[in-house]
């Protein structure tokens, strides 16, 4: 059994053969709109944090690539450690040369301008610009360490040096673009910036103005991937919380596409195949235990919903539950039910998880905090969410009689003038505490707490 997933394979002949996500309909009409324009042109592909961006974009591109387009994938936040976004892009277009086995030297001349450009070396830049060299066929290291002994100091001169160096940057790529194309390759050249929501702050902007500024050539096409939100707040710590972030983006993005929502069964059915919760049900062959599967699954989409934990939460979660699974032996009680309402409820609310779990807070305290969330009324209403603040009384107190939260539902039960969906709904929470009591089969809180604090001590990503 897995515990931590590896990424989702995206084959080379098959891009969509574990799509779970079923985006292949958004996969084929941004490749349909790409193949129709030829830049420069930046797409954003906004979605929240945690739901799927990565992923989608390996498919687009892996799909991309056999519709024969040319593409490179650059992850800025394992980049971010860099000065200048530059300087990680020029390792993506070497691999370009590598990758097409081009002979030609423009993509080097483009790299050694870059260069210039990433180091800021404005009085180098100026120097190289008065001596007629940025034609650069045959520039050295040694030529580069001779320029910066004479610099020059004025600003005027450094800023025609910095226009000049970008005019050359901007014509020295587009030449590198053109002679990139092999037979029956598109023209378009396209770039995957990946995760730039996840990089501190400066960094994030200074690559957007990085990408406008300097890749703004014909058939150069970005596609970034990115939460808007998020990087609102990654533009209001660099220029102040007055600063308009839908009006600055908008100077960087040409046109935005939103991933749509997926669906959360799938992908829970998914997520138990991959972590082969299957392998640990089918091995629990006592009686008692025949519903455990579909009570943790029906358990923890209705929470994971109402919650509205991301992709990423949720395989988290599924983390924590797998790892609860490694201390269960086949013969004993796993307590699907509670554990996955805990677990989930550590990821969604902590506080409230510290307060019920650890701090002997009432199951009332968690019952009227998923009543504050949207649509808890009507998940608290329905059967499982019944059933769920049943398990978080029963658990709570060794004698459930004692509770307050069944004295208040005998009260409600009893009384005329309660309706009928209200006394059905007392009457079950009471049959249920009552039943698993009577059976001793109501779980131990400590019991579960302990696993899911033992899971708690793996650090995840």
């Amino acid at each position: 059994m897995e515990y931590k997933l590896p990424p989702i394979e995206v084959p080379q002949d098959d891009p969509f053969r574990f799509d779970v996500l079923e985006r292949q309909a958004s996969v084929e009409a941004i490749a349909s709109l790409l193949d129709e324009i030829t830049g420069p042109f930046v797409l954003a592909i906004d979605s929240p944090w945690g739901t799927g961006k990565t992923t989608f974009i390996r498919i687009l591109k892996t799909f991309l690539e056999s519709k024969d387009f040319v593409c490179l994938y650059f992850n800025a936040w394992e980049t971010d450690f860099t000065t200048d976004p530059l300087i990680a892009f020029l390792g993506e277009l070497d691999q370009l040369k590598k990758n097409y086995k081009q002979k030609d030297k423009t993509l080097d001349k483009t790299k050694k301008i870059a260069t210039l450009l990433a180091k800021r070396a404005l009085p180098v830049a100026g120097k190289i610009a008065t001596a007629g060299l940025l034609d650069l066929d045959a520039f050295t290291e040694k030529a580069l360490a001779d320029l910066v002994s004479d610099a020059v100091n004025d600003a005027v001169d450094a800023y025609a040096a910095e226009k000049s160096l970008i005019e050359q940057f901007h014509k020295s790529l587009a030449e590198s673009i053109d002679k990139l194309r092999v037979e029956g390759k598109k023209p378009q050249l396209i770039m995957f910036v990946d995760e730039v929501d996840r990089c501190r702050p400066t960094f994030a902007v200074e690559l957007l103005e990085r990408v406008k500024h300097l890749f703004s050539v014909p058939n150069a096409i970005f596609v970034i991937s990115l939460d808007k939100q998020q990087l609102a707040v990654s533009l209001s710590a660099v220029y102040g919380a007055g600063i308009n972030s839908e009006e600055y983006l908008r100077r960087f993005i040409d046109l935005e596409y939103a991933l749509p929502k997926v669906s959360a069964k799938a992908f829970t059915k998914n997520l138990f195949r991959r972590f082969g919760f299957n392998d640990f049900f089918s091995a629990r062959t006592h009686s008692e235990f025949g519903s455990e599967r579909e009570l943790l699954e029906e358990t923890f989409n209705a929470l994971s919903d109402l919650f509205g934990l991301s992709l990423r939460a949720r395989e988290q979660c599924f983390t924590r539950i797998r790892v609860a699974m490694m201390t269960t032996p086949k013969d004993y009680h796993f307590y699907p039910l509670l554990l996955t309402t805990l677990v989930v409820l550590k990821a969604a609310a902590p506080a409230v998880y510290k307060k019920y779990a650890l701090e002997g807070g009432k199951a009332n305290k968690v019952t009227n905090y998923l009543r504050s969330a949207n649509g808890g009324e009507a998940f608290l209403n329905s059967r499982i969410g019944s059933v769920i603040e049943a398990y978080l009384i029963g658990a709570r107190y060794r004698d459930y009689e004692e509770s307050p939260e069944i004295k208040h539902y005998r009260e409600i039960s009893k009384s005329p003038t309660t309706n009928k969906e209200d006394k059905e709904r007392a009457d079950l929470i009471i049959r249920v505490t009552s039943e698993r009591s009577f059976h001793d089969k109501m779980p131990s809180l400590a019991y579960v707490v302990n696993k899911i604090e033992l899971a708690a001590q793996f650090k995840l990503d």
